[in-house]
C-alpha cells in the first residue's frame, strides 16, 4: 500500500506522529515527511496541529474515508492472492449473534474440525463494537447474525438465513408472563439490562418506557454477556430484550420470553463474509452448513 497513505491513516488514528511512528515501525521524521509529501500532492492540509495532538481538517476527513477504502481493498487483494496460492485458511475467526452462537455454533465448530483437522477456530460473540466494521477490517472472517445496512458495504457478501424477532425476557413468576404479549409500559418498576447494542429494538421499546422526545436511555446495565443478563433477570429486579428464537434457552433458566405488544419488526439475519474470501473451502463449508441447518426450520 502507498506509504504516504499508510502514514496518514496511522496519524489520523493515533492523533500523534510519535504514536503513529511506533505503530508502523518508522521514525517520527519519516512519518512527518510522508504526511508533508501527501499534503503537497493533494494540495491541501490534512491535519490541524496543536499541543494536544493532530486532528483532521475538513479535507483530511474527506480523504480519510477514501484512504480507509484503499487500505481495505489492499488487504482484500492480499487475502485473495493468499487463498489462491495457499492450501486455504489455517485460522478462522467467527463472529456470532446470540441466536447463532447459542443454538448452532457448537455443531458448526465440531463439523469444521472434522472436515479441516488443522484449522484453528476463534469465536467472538456480540459486543458493543460494530461487527460489520470488524468484518470489513478483517478482524472477523465470518459474521453470523444481524448487520445494519450502514455496517456493510460492497466488499461484503451477505446471505439471509432466518428472520429474527425480539421479545422481552422476564421471570416465569412475573405477572406479565401470563399474557400472550408483553406491554413494556407495564414494566415501569423494573430495571433494563442489555447484553448487546441493538438500536432498532431499543428505539421501539423506548417508545413505551420514556416520555416522547426524551434523549435519555432506558437501559440501566449494559453487558457483553448473555449469561450475566440471564442472572440479572433471575433476581426478579431486571428485564431484558432478546430474540424469540432463544425461548428454549431461557426456559431452562426459569425465564419466559414473550413477543412485544404490537410485535417487533422481523429482522433479516444471515451469514456475512468478505467477498475476497468467498473462494475459500472453509468459508464455503460454513455457508453450506448454515444453509442446511436453517432450512430445517422452514
Amino acid at each position: 500500500m502507498d506509504r504516504g497513505i499508510q502514514a496518514f491513516l496511522a496519524v489520523a488514528r493515533e492523533g500523534s506522529t510519535t504514536l503513529a511512528a511506533s505503530e508502523i515501525n518508522l521514525t517520527q521524521s519519516s512519518v512527518t515527511k510522508r504526511i508533508a509529501t501527501l499534503e503537497l500532492e493533494l494540495g491541501a492540509p490534512l491535519f490541524k496541529r496543536d499541543r494536544r495532538g493532530m486532528f483532521l481538517t475538513e479535507a483530511g476527513k474527506l480523504f480519510f474515508l477514501r484512504a480507509e477504502r484503499i487500505e481495505q481493498e489492499y488487504k482484500n487483494g492480499i487475502e485473495e492472492i493468499k487463498l489462491n496460492t495457499e492450501a486455504g485458511m489455517s485460522r478462522l475467526v467467527v463472529g456470532a449473534g446470540p441466536v447463532f452462537h447459542m443454538n448452532w455454533i457448537s455443531g458448526l465448530f465440531d463439523e469444521l474440525i472434522q472436515q479441516f483437522p488443522n484449522l484453528k477456530l476463534e469465536l467472538k460473540t456480540n459486543d458493543h463494537d460494530s461487527m460489520g466494521r470488524r468484518l470489513r477490517n478483517a478482524e472477523l472472517d465470518i459474521y453470523l447474525g444481524i448487520l445494519l445496512d450502514e455496517d456493510i458495504d460492497d466488499s461484503v457478501y451477505s446471505q439471509r438465513l432466518i428472520d429474527v424477532e425480539h421479545g422481552i425476557v422476564v421471570r416465569s413468576d412475573n405477572p406479565v408472563s401470563k399474557n400472550e404479549f408483553i406491554d413494556p409500559s407495564l414494566l415501569n418498576g423494573y430495571r433494563w439490562v442489555s447484553f448487546t447494542t441493538d438500536p432498532v429494538t431499543e428505539k421501539r421499546i423506548k417508545q413505551y418506557t420514556l416520555p416522547k422526545d426524551s434523549q435519555a436511555s432506558f437501559i440501566d446495565i449494559r453487558t457483553t454477556s448473555l449469561a450475566s443478563g440471564i442472572q440479572l433477570v433471575q433476581t426478579g429486579h431486571f428485564v431484558m430484550s432478546a430474540p424469540l428464537q432463544l425461548a428454549n434457552n431461557f426456559e431452562r433458566e426459569g425465564l419466559i420470553i414473550k413477543p412485544v405488544k404490537e410485535r417487533m419488526e422481523l429482522r433479516e439475519a444471515g451469514v456475512h463474509v468478505r467477498k475476497s474470501t468467498l473462494e475459500s473451502s472453509v468459508v464455503q463449508f460454513v455457508i453450506k452448513y448454515m444453509q442446511e441447518i436453517t432450512n430445517q426450520l422452514s
